[in-house]
């Protein structure tokens, strides 16, 4: 025989399971899919944009290096 409590925890147990069996039925599975294709596109592009930032910026440095007036002409002169 059932106590009172475990019979009210296996009630709030089934309403609960139910509610979630709900709650995962309306859940549009197609929007949610063209959603994460929409963002894993767009992470894309910001990898690639970061990509050439950092080479960009990488040319620039050397550029910069390359002509700062300061930097001796050859390693060999001191």
């Amino acid at each position: 025989m059932r106590s009172p409590e475990s019979e009210k925890r296996s009630i709030f147990r089934a309403y609960v399971v139910r509610r979630k069996e709900k709650a995962l039925a309306d859940i549009d599975l197609a929007l949610l899919a063209q959603q994460n294709a929409e963002i894993l596109e767009e992470l894309r592009a910001l990898r690639r944009e970061v990509a050439e930032l950092k080479e960009q910026s990488g040319r620039t440095l050397d550029f910069e290096r390359r002509n700062d007036p300061r930097r001796p002409n050859s390693l060999t002169q001191r």
